[in-house]
């Protein structure tokens, strides 16, 4: 009986920890970024408004893509704030692009996660591009998406691995124990009926 209160208390002390931690991991905020526009003309400067940028390396502007042309790099202000601007390119065609910013290190490993923000390019006299449109081609020879060349593993997903592993033996543990207890317990005694 003891440790079947044992294996319960545990359980749900490993339980608390874990859904402490995810809240926590949840409700962490990243770097996110305002621009003061979000349709500009080929040519035109836009003025970028970040915050929580916590990295100390600068903050590279890139076009249309993680490995796309850099349009500009920021540096990281008081208060994690990055407060800069960038140009559209000139030979950028009406439709819907992609400015990413992002921070990386020496060797050129990121070192946080890239904000994306939503840019329309529009032409000289020309109309807002219809809602729904598709974002500008696409080059079929280039992954979709933020693929990098790199295989690396962050270490904090390799705690919420560690975390998920431990999680799922306790469990086990947990029932073992309690299926033990039901096993290896005495046998309850029988009552003697009165005459």
């Amino acid at each position: 009986m003891r440790m079947r209160r044992w294996a319960i208390g545990g359980l749900g002390a490993a339980g608390a920890v874990l859904v402490a931690g995810a809240t926590a991991w949840a409700c962490v905020s990243g770097p996110a970024v305002n621009l003061s526009t979000v349709n500009a003309k080929p040519g035109q400067e836009v003025t970028v408004n970040g915050t929580n940028f916590s990295r100390p390396e600068a903050v590279t502007v890139r076009w249309n893509a993680l490995d796309g042309p850099v349009l500009a790099s920021i540096e990281r202000g008081t208060g994690n704030t990055v407060n800069g601007t960038f140009t559209v390119p000139e030979d950028a065609k009406a439709g819907n692009y992609v400015v990413i910013f992002s921070q990386s290190n020496a060797e050129g490993k990121l070192t946080q996660l890239p904000v994306r923000a939503l840019l329309t390019v529009t032409p000289d006299g020309g109309a807002t591009p219809v809602v729904g449109a598709p974002v500008s081609a696409q080059d079929t020879a280039r992954p979709v998406g933020l693929v990098t060349t790199d295989n690396d593993i962050s270490g904090a997903t390799l705690a919420l691995i560690g975390l998920g592993v431990a999680g799922v033996g306790m469990f086990v543990a947990g029932m073992a124990a309690l299926f033990a207890g039901r096993r290896g317990g005495r046998a309850p005694e029988a009552v003697r009926a009165r005459s």
